[in-house]
């Protein structure tokens, strides 16, 4: 009996960002790709670890978590009234949807510090794939770091955030300008982290910016082995380099070795 495909949910509304993974992860077999945009009403979860890696867990682990505590089936059709101009604090909303239907409160979220871990789920029903990403400057002390989507204030404002880092860059020799695409990359289902994955990519930041393709970054971005920048660089040449190919690189090795225990006879109903 052929298994069904296990379907992903990647935890992004970043358009690019899931154009660049579908793109990488393309062809991999049994597996499908569902974009969170897929959904209504999920909740922002706060970035606030410390570190790539504690941002990307946190992700994953509680949009799971939110998504099996709503009833994943048919979910698309539901709406939480979410306000998209507010910040949503996770953990009361999910215990607010739990008191609704069971009457006890339940957090379902927890600090990056206690993130459960989970070598297999009990199925593949449900899983989740989150990625915290960005940029870090050895000159600046490695910033922006996890702030490098909000590093001149505004999330996702790319002009704002490479005006601010030219300038903090000023007067710094293109000698000691090195820098690196850190991208962490983390799976988790309901019951927690399965495992996570990093991938790097080292380059030069320059004085202007050059290339139209891309984002973020990416046009300040210097990659030294073909004197280019992200920016000049096709999609599918890029892919093959960045610091988020890397990671998926890794993750593909990782999720092939969680499939192949045997998890996917058990969700898909037998052998």
């Amino acid at each position: 009996m052929t298994a069904n495909p296990v379907n992903i949910v990647v935890a992004t509304n970043n358009r690019h960002k899931f154009r660049e993974i579908n793109q990488i992860l393309h062809g991999l077999p049994g597996i499908e790709l569902q974009a969170l945009t897929a959904y209504t009403g999920v909740p922002d979860v706060r970035e606030d670890a410390s570190t790539f890696a504690g941002n990307a867990q946190k992700k994953a682990l509680e949009i799971a978590r939110f998504i099996a505590l709503v009833g994943h089936v048919g979910f698309a059709s539901q709406s939480t009234a979410i306000d998209d101009d507010d910040e949503t604090d996770f953990e009361e909303l999910s215990a607010k949807r739990h008191r609704s239907t069971s009457g006890r409160q339940r957090k379902v979220s927890l600090t990056p510090e206690r993130m459960p871990k989970v070598e297999r789920p009990r199925n593949l029903e449900l899983l989740v794939m989150a990625d915290d990403s960005g940029l870090e400057v050895d000159a600046l002390g490695g910033a922006p770091g996890v702030i490098s989507a909000r590093y001149a204030g505004k999330q996702g404002d790319d002009a704002a955030n490479n005006a601010l880092l030219l300038k903090n860059l000023k007067g710094v020799p293109a000698g000691k300008r090195k820098a690196r695409f850190v991208c962490e990359i983390a799976l988790a289902c309901p019951e927690g982290i399965l495992f996570t994955v990093r991938g790097t990519v080292e380059g030069t930041i320059i004085d202007d910016p050059r290339g139209k393709g891309g984002f973020g970054y990416d046009p300040l971005f210097l990659y030294p082995p073909l004197n280019k920048t992200f920016g000049e660089l096709p999609a599918e040449e890029k892919n093959k380099i960045s610091h988020r190919a890397n990671a998926l690189a890794k993750f593909r090795l990782e999720l092939e070795k969680l499939l192949g225990g045997g998890g996917r006879r058990e969700a898909a109903g037998g052998s």
